[in-house]
């Protein structure tokens, strides 16, 4: 019956050279490298094996599973913990910041909607006493906005026609093309649209002004001169 790998070994020096020549070249190896560290005094747990070029070197046992290097290859890692102190921020406010905000900007627009506001209060209490001039009403700032505009689209269908200007009104205009000229079809159309979106000060410039009862009642009940704020193409 043949011999084993091993048992050969055991029985003959020569078998035993021949199995065991590897790992005596490679021991030979490892040998020649620990000398090589020693002498430069970097032969330490934190300094695996390696050769003159710098590359970690490693050899294969015959058995199994196992290295031909000492304890000293397997490298030693320093094992640290790291502790918190103080309370931990668990509610990710880093990432929640609330956004900055320019105060600036909201009181500057919180003030010009205010003054809006105001003047457009303001043109419809002269509105409602112009109505109570014309049509001899006693209504008061209660009044509904359907009554109100219902009354001033009356006055502007009682009084399309073009005709001379009230006496005193080219002193009193602020619009030197401001005129009696009269209120049309289309024109009609645009009352009804800035009366819709509540444009009062278009109304009363682009169109009250055009009438010349408009122009007669305005300056009989003293209000000052409406300019349109935002001229366009309806002017």
């Amino acid at each position: 019956m043949p011999y084993l790998p091993s048992e050969a070994a055991k029985k003959s020096e020569k078998y035993n050279n021949i199995i065991n020549g590897d790992i005596r070249e490679y021991q030979s190896e490892i040998n020649d490298l620990k000398d090589k560290q020693q002498v430069s005094a970097s032969i330490d747990a934190n300094s695996p094996l390696r050769d003159e070029d710098g590359v970690l070197v490693s050899f294969e046992s015959a058995t199994p599973g196992i290295s031909l290097e000492e304890d000293f290859e397997e490298v030693r890692l320093e094992n640290k913990q790291f502790f918190f102190t103080g309370q931990i921020d668990n509610e990710f406010t880093y990432y929640f910041q609330p956004i900055a905000t320019d105060d600036t900007t909201d009181t500057t627009t919180t003030t010009t909607n205010t003054k809006e506001v105001e003047f457009a209060l303001t043109l419809r209490d002269y509105l409602i006493q112009f109505v109570n001039e014309y049509f001899a009403e006693e209504f008061t700032p209660e009044i509904s906005t359907d009554k109100l505009h219902n009354r001033l689209l009356q006055f502007f269908d009682e009084n399309r026609s073009k005709g001379s200007n009230a006496q005193g009104w080219e002193e009193f205009r602020l619009n030197k093309s401001r005129k009696a000229a009269g209120i049309s079809g289309k024109r009609f159309g645009k009352v009804k649209k800035d009366l819709r979106d509540f444009q009062y000060d278009e109304l009363i410039e682009n169109h009250l002004y055009r009438t010349p009862q408009g122009q007669r009642i305005w300056l009989r009940l003293g209000f000052p001169y409406i300019v349109d704020q935002s001229p366009g193409k309806d002017s």
